[in-house]
């Protein structure tokens, strides 16, 4: 069997439509269509003629915002995640890239317009039969089947969109309390690639030797070191344990290894 080449880092002759990424029966296109109906005038009007930095287009915002919605994502700092790394909100975000700040002040200054935009989308999309809100768990409420089988929504459907923007809300105050000013709590790689090969492989090295040091432990200690190498279990606290029962078991005059 020939082996495909990995064609990872190889480069584009011409300028790439981030839309040949994308499905062609992919619910953003909807999303994107709808929100282009919505009448943004009296939102926008402020920031026309304001002084200051050019704030961020409106209707990029709900888009991105009711695609995290459908998709179950309620944190502006996931949303913020995803218009950086996934193809379908980088193409409703026009490229853009506004911080979790930005959509966390959004969410709470436009709440009724993104409350509007999202119920004419889970409409729209429920009458094409595209979507229900199934898949959204939110506080455990679970959506009644439709006995009607109306491709209106109905008064629980209505409320669940309600609680969907609630709950994003309120898990951005939830964050903001666990993370205060920073993204989230994740420790951020070496933009330069030459730096993260390096860093990559001190840390191989070091595992490497403390692979080496330990293999020709004690049976106990070779057992841990085994599992270590799985990744099952702790290094550092499965050794000490390790060690401690070394010696229970040496002063009660049972024999090991």
């Amino acid at each position: 069997m020939v082996l495909r080449e990995d064609k990872m880092g190889q480069t584009f002759l011409m300028p790439v439509d981030l839309k040949e990424f994308i499905p062609k029966d992919h619910l953003c296109y909807y999303v994107s269509d709808i929100v282009d109906k919505l009448d943004f005038r009296k939102l926008e009007k402020k920031y026309r003629y304001s002084a200051g930095k050019p704030a961020y287009s409106r209707r990029m915002l709900i888009r991105v915002i009711i695609m995290a919605s459908i998709d179950g994502v309620f944190s502006s700092r996931k949303i913020m995640k995803l218009i950086n790394e996934n193809v379908v909100y980088i193409y409703l975000s026009g490229k853009e890239s506004p911080d979790f700040r930005t959509i966390l002040r959004f969410k709470i200054q436009a709440r009724r317009m993104i409350e509007k935009a999202f119920i004419s989308t889970v409409h729209v999309v429920k009458k094409l039969k595209l979507l229900n809100l199934e898949h959204i768990s939110i506080d455990g409420t679970k959506l009644k089947p439709n006995a009607s089988n109306s491709n209106n929504l109905t008064e629980q459907e209505l409320n669940i969109v309600k609680k969907i923007l609630k709950k994003g809300i309120d898990t951005d105050k939830e964050e903001d309390e666990l993370y205060g000013e920073d993204n989230d709590n994740i420790i951020r790689m070496p933009l330069n690639k030459e730096e993260r090969k390096k860093l990559i492989e001190e840390k191989f090295k070091e595992i490497e030797d403390y692979y080496n040091k330990n293999k020709e432990e004690k049976p106990l200690k070779r057992s841990a070191v085994n599992l270590i190498k799985q990744g099952i279990i702790n290094p550092e606290k499965t050794i000490e344990k390790i060690e401690k029962a070394e010696k229970q078991l040496k002063s009660s005059g049972t024999k090991i290894g």
